[in-house]
C-alpha cells in the first residue's frame, strides 16, 4: 500500500537527518538509553504533548527501530466490545534528532496487523472514543486490524522564544470475513502549534492549540441469503435507535476536535512544573445510505491539571507529582418525522446517554543519576476513579468508582558491549461503590446481559503484575541490536485471569 511505503520513506528520512556536533552528542548509545529511560532526566508526560517542551526533552539524538508480536488473553476480564483478546504483530521507529544548536526534529512511524477475539455487541473500531454510539448486532466474532500510524514535529528555538509545530496521522482498517461482515475505516488527524517563551533562566511558560479531524466509515455485508442477524444502532445502558434498526448499516462517523494547554516547565528538566489542559471532541453519525441523515451526536469535554516537583541535584534524584483530570460527555438522538422519497425531515432533538468522569493520581519517583553505573529506579502511585452514566429518557444509571495502588521499578547495566535493563511493576486495584439500575430492561436479551458482564468486570478487583527484560549489544560504529520480552498477568476475584505477553527486537543508534 502507499501509505506504508511512505512510512518506510519517513524512517529513512529521520535516520538520516545530519545531527549536531554538540558535547550531548558523544555520549555512547548505551548512555543515551539510560537518560531516555530514566524517569530523573524526564518532563511529565503530560507537559510532553506540548511540542514546544519536546525541544527541552533531551539535547542528544537518539533513533530506535523494532518489531515484534504482541499476545494478550483477557477472557472473562474484559470488556465485551473490546474483544476477548488480541494478537498480531508490527513495527515501530522512532527519532528524536537535534538538527542544529537551535533545532530539534521528532517522529514517529508504525504498523500493526492483528486479530480482536470475540468481539461482542460492536461493529464499530475505536469504541472507546465513540461509545455508546456503535454499530452492532448479536453475532459479534474475531475482527481483523490493520492500523498505520506516523507523527512529526519541529521546535526551534529563536532568543527568548521556541517555536514549535507537530503532526499525527491514524489509519485504520477493520475487518471480518465471515457473516456478519463489517468494514470501517478510520482517518484520524491531529496537529498542534505552539510557542514557549523563556522566564528567566531556569523556567519556559508556554501555550499549544490543537485541532483534530476525524472520520470512520463503516457498513456491514451479509453473504449468506439464507441468514442475516439485525443490526442496531446503540444509543447507551443497553437502549438503540429502534426506528432504523435491521436494514440500515452504512454510517459514517464525522468528528472535529480543538484544545490546547498552558504549560510551565523548567528548561533543565528539575523543579516545578505546571499544566492545565482542556479538550472538546465532538461527532455525529450519519447514516450514509439514507442522505448522511444525522442520526446522533456527542460532545465530549476534558479538562486535565498537573502539579510536578523534581529534584536533580546530587547523586539521588527525587520527584513528586499530582494529576487530575475530569470529563464529561454528553449525547443528542436526532428526531425525524415522516419521509419524502429517501429524505427524513429533522423535526427535532431528544437528550439520551450522558457520563461524566473524575479521576485523581498521586505519584513519585526516586533513583539514580544517568550517569551512575546501575542505573535504577522507583515509582511509586496511587489513583482513584470515579464514573457516572445515564440515559435520562428510561432513568437508566451505572456508576462505579475504584482505587488503584502500584510500584514500579526498574535498573539498567552496561558493560563495554552489553547492557541488560530489566523492569518490575506491581499493582492492586479494587472497587469502592458500584450501582447498575436498568428498571423496564429485558434481562432475556443478549445486550442487557452483555451490559451486566460489563459492570460487574468494571468492578471486580484485581492484582497485577508485569515484568519486562531488554538486552542490548553494542556492534559497528555506536549502534546496538536488541532483544526484549514483557510479560503481564491478572488475577481478577471473580472473572478469572488475564494474561499476555510481548517480544521483540529491533536496533537503536
Amino acid at each position: 500500500m502507499r501509505i506504508c511505503r511512505d512510512i518506510l520513506l519517513i524512517i529513512g528520512s529521520l535516520g538520516s537527518l545530519p545531527v549536531s556536533a554538540g558535547g550531548a552528542d558523544s555520549l555512547s548509545v548505551f548512555r543515551r538509553t539510560m537518560y531516555d529511560a530514566s524517569p530523573a532526566e524526564a518532563l511529565p508526560a503530560g507537559i510532553l504533548r506540548n511540542p514546544a517542551a519536546m525541544w527541552y526533552k533531551q539535547p542528544f539524538p537518539l533513533t530506535g527501530l523494532s518489531i515484534g508480536y504482541d499476545d494478550d488473553r483477557h477472557g472473562e476480564t474484559s470488556i465485551a466490545q473490546e474483544g476477548s483478546g488480541y494478537s498480531g504483530f508490527g513495527f515501530e521507529a522512532r527519532s528524536f534528532v537535534p538538527t542544529s544548536a537551535d533545532g530539534r526534529a521528532f517522529g514517529r512511524a508504525g504498523y500493526s496487523y492483528g486479530s480482536r477475539q470475540a468481539v461482542q455487541w460492536s461493529e464499530t473500531a475505536d469504541f472507546a472514543l465513540l461509545y455508546p454510539y456503535v454499530t452492532a448486532d448479536s453475532a459479534g466474532g474475531d475482527l481483523t486490524s490493520e492500523r498505520y500510524r506516523f507523527s512529526g514535529g519541529y521546535a526551534h528555538r529563536t532568543g527568548l522564544w521556541t517555536w514549535a509545530a507537530s503532526l499525527d496521522y491514524r489509519a485504520q482498517l477493520e475487518y471480518r470475513e465471515k457473516d456478519p461482515r463489517p468494514r470501517n475505516v478510520v482517518s484520524d488527524l491531529q496537529g498542534s502549534l505552539a510557542a514557549a517563551r523563556s522566564i528567566g533562566p531556569a523556567y519556559r511558560l508556554s501555550l499549544a492549540v490543537r485541532g483534530r479531524k476525524y472520520g470512520q466509515r463503516g457498513d456491514i455485508a451479509f453473504y449468506n441469503p439464507m441468514y442475516q442477524a439485525t443490526v442496531y444502532h446503540l444509543t447507551g445502558l443497553g437502549m438503540d435507535y429502534v426506528r432504523f434498526a435491521g436494514l440500515y448499516t452504512d454510517t459514517y462517523y464525522a468528528g472535529s476536535g480543538v484544545g490546547g494547554s498552558v504549560d510551565l516547565f523548567p528548561a533543565s528538566r528539575s523543579g516545578f512544573s505546571v499544566s492545565v489542559q482542556y479538550d472538546r471532541f465532538a461527532f455525529r453519525k450519519q447514516m450514509t445510505g439514507l442522505n448522511n441523515l444525522p442520526l446522533v451526536s456527542l460532545t465530549d469535554h476534558t479538562a486535565r491539571g498537573l502539579l510536578a516537583y523534581s529534584e536533580s541535584a546530587g547523586p539521588l534524584k527525587w520527584g513528586v507529582s499530582a494529576e487530575g483530570s475530569f470529563r464529561k460527555r454528553r449525547g443528542e438522538e436526532h428526531i425525524f418525522g415522516e419521509p419524502a422519497g429517501n429524505i427524513y425531515p429533522e423535526i427535532g432533538t431528544a437528550d439520551g446517554y450522558a457520563d461524566r468522569s473524575i479521576s485523581g493520581k498521586l505519584s513519585g519517583f526516586a533513583g539514580s543519576s544517568p550517569t551512575a553505573r546501575i542505573v535504577w529506579w522507583v515509582q511509586p502511585a496511587v489513583s482513584c476513579f470515579d464514573f457516572q452514566a445515564a440515559y435520562d429518557p428510561t432513568l437508566r444509571r451505572l456508576a462505579f468508582s475504584r482505587w488503584h495502588a502500584a510500584v514500579e521499578s526498574g535498573a539498567i547495566r552496561a558493560w563495554k558491549r552489553w547492557m541488560l535493563r530489566t523492569e518490575a511493576a506491581l499493582a492492586r486495584s479494587g472497587k469502592i461503590k458500584g450501582e447498575l439500575s436498568l428498571p423496564g430492561a429485558d434481562f432475556g436479551l443478549s445486550r442487557i446481559r452483555t451490559l451486566q458482564q460489563n459492570y460487574d468486570r468494571l468492578t471486580d478487583d484485581f492484582t497485577r503484575l508485569h515484568l519486562r527484560m531488554r538486552i542490548d549489544c553494542r556492534v559497528g560504529n555506536d549502534r546496538t541490536i536488541f532483544v526484549q520480552g514483557s510479560w503481564r498477568r491478572d488475577w481478577f476475584r471473580r472473572n478469572g485471569i488475564a494474561d499476555g505477553w510481548t517480544v521483540s527486537m529491533g536496533f537503536g543508534l
